[in-house]
C-alpha cells in the first residue's frame, strides 16, 4: 500500500512548479474551469410588488394586496427596500389597533405573511449575508410596536436577525403535496383508510359538485365550528368579501359531497394563485360526517387543482384530528416560523397596577363603545 504522506505524493509526481504545469504528467488540473469572472446575466429585480409576490421564493397567495384588502381593508401596509425602481425585499404588514398602540397581528383565514426577498442567483452564504441586512432594515423601518404575531413563509428560513432583537419563534406545520400532476403516485401514496373511505363514499352515491352556492357553503361551515365548541374564524360578511377577491383575482371552487337525496354531507373551498392551491376552509353536516364525503370532496379538488396547478397546500393544521387526515394524503409536513413578540412584563408593583387599571379602563371603553355601535 502506498504511502500517503506528503513527501511521499511529492516522490510520485514530482516537484511542481511555475510555469505550464499542465502538460507534467500525474498532475491532475482542471483545463476547462469556468472563469469566475463570467457569472452570467444578473438577475433582474421586481419592479412592482405584485410582480415580487408572484415571483419570490417566499410569495404565496395570501401576500397579493388585493388578499389583504379583503381580510385587513384599511389594516395593513407593505413595507418596501428599492435599489433603483427595482424591489429587493417586501414586507406587508397588518395592524390591529388598540389602546393608541400598534399590534401587528395576523389576519384571519391568512397561514402566512412574512419578508419577500427577490430571485438572486448569489451564492447561498451571499443571498445569507443580503437577506439578514434586508431584513434588519425592513424591521428599522416597521419601527417600535405594542407587540408582534406573524407567521412567515416556508422558504423565509433564517429568522436570526429577529432573534437579535429579543423577538421569539416557534416552529408550526402545514402539509403539502409538492407535486400534484401524477394522481395515480398521489393515489398509490394516499394512506390506505384514506382510499377505504373514498371508495365507500363513491358506494353510497355521495357525487361531488362544484357549484354549491356560499350561502349553504357557510352554513356548513359554522356548522363544523358549533360542533367544536369554537366560535368561526371570520364573519360571513369578510368570507364573502374574500370569494368575491378570490374570483376577480385569483381562482376558487367549491367542491361538495351530495346524495342522492340532495343533501349535502361535506364541501371544501380552495383557491389557487399562481403554482399552488390552498384548503381554504371546509365544512360537514354533523349527522351525515362517517359517509366519507369530506375526504372525497378534497380528493376531487385535489384532482381539479392537478389541471391548474403544480403544488396542493393543505394549509396546516396543528390540531391532531385535522394534522393526521391531511398526512393521510401523503403530503409532506413542511415547518414555517410563528415570530413573536410580547410586551415586556411589569417590574415593579407600582407598574404592575398601572398596567392593571389601564388594562381595566381600556376594556370597559371598549365594552361601552360597542353597546353603543349595536343601537
Amino acid at each position: 500500500m502506498p504511502h500517503s504522506t506528503s513527501a511521499a505524493v511529492l516522490k510520485e509526481h514530482g516537484s511542481i512548479v511555475v510555469g505550464n504545469p499542465v502538460k507534467r504528467g500525474k498532475v491532475r488540473r482542471y483545463i476547462d474551469a469556468p472563469s469566475f469572472g463570467n457569472r452570467g446575466p444578473r438577475v433582474s429585480l421586481p419592479l412592482s410588488y405584485d410582480e415580487l409576490v408572484k415571483r419570490s421564493p417566499q410569495g404565496s397567495i395570501f401576500a397579493h394586496r388585493w388578499w389583504l384588502e379583503a381580510v385587513a381593508p384599511g389594516m395593513y401596509e407593505i413595507l418596501e427596500i428599492k435599489k433603483g425602481n427595482e424591489i429587493q425585499a417586501a414586507w406587508p404588514v397588518v395592524y390591529h389597533k388598540s389602546d393608541r398602540a400598534r399590534h401587528v397581528c395576523m389576519p384571519v383565514l391568512t397561514q402566512k405573511l412574512g419578508i419577500l426577498f427577490a430571485p438572486s442567483h448569489s451564492k447561498p452564504a451571499e443571498a445569507q449575508s443580503k437577506n439578514q441586512k434586508l431584513t434588519t432594515e425592513l424591521m428599522e423601518q416597521l419601527g417600535d410596536t405594542a407587540s408582534f404575531r406573524q407567521n412567515f413563509h416556508e422558504n423565509f428560513t433564517d429568522w436570526l436577525p429577529f432573534y437579535w432583537r429579543g423577538y421569539d419563534q416557534t416552529a408550526r406545520y402545514t402539509y403539502v403535496l409538492e407535486d400534484i400532476s401524477d394522481l395515480t403516485a398521489l393515489w398509490n401514496g394516499m394512506r390506505r383508510h384514506h382510499r377505504r373511505d373514498i371508495r365507500r363514499a363513491q358506494r353510497l352515491g355521495i357525487r361531488i359538485k362544484d357549484d354549491l352556492d356560499m350561502a349553504r357553503f357557510l352554513e356548513l361551515n359554522r356548522k363544523t365550528f358549533t360542533r367544536q365548541g369554537r366560535e368561526p374564524l371570520a364573519s360571513d360578511e369578510l368570507i364573502c368579501r374574500l370569494d368575491q377577491a378570490c374570483c376577480a383575482n385569483a381562482g376558487r371552487k367549491i367542491f361538495a359531497g351530495i346524495d342522492s337525496q340532495g343533501r349535502v354531507h361535506a364541501a371544501v373551498y380552495v383557491a389557487w394563485s399562481d403554482n399552488t392551491a390552498y384548503y381554504l376552509m371546509g365544512g360537514s353536516e354533523p349527522d351525515l360526517r362517517e359517509s366519507g364525503a369530506q375526504l372525497l370532496a378534497l380528493w376531487e379538488a385535489i384532482v381539479f387543482s392537478s389541471s391548474v396547478v403544480k403544488r396542493f397546500d393543505f394549509e396546516g393544521s396543528m390540531l391532531p384530528q385535522v394534522e393526521f387526515g391531511f398526512r393521510g394524503f401523503g403530503a409532506r409536513q413542511v415547518p414555517y416560523s410563528s415570530i413573536t413578540k410580547a410586551p415586556p412584563a411589569p417590574t415593579s408593583l407600582s407598574a404592575f397596577l398601572k398596567a392593571s387599571v389601564e388594562f381595566r379602563w381600556n376594556r370597559a371603553r371598549r365594552t361601552i363603545a360597542s353597546r353603543f355601535q349595536k343601537q
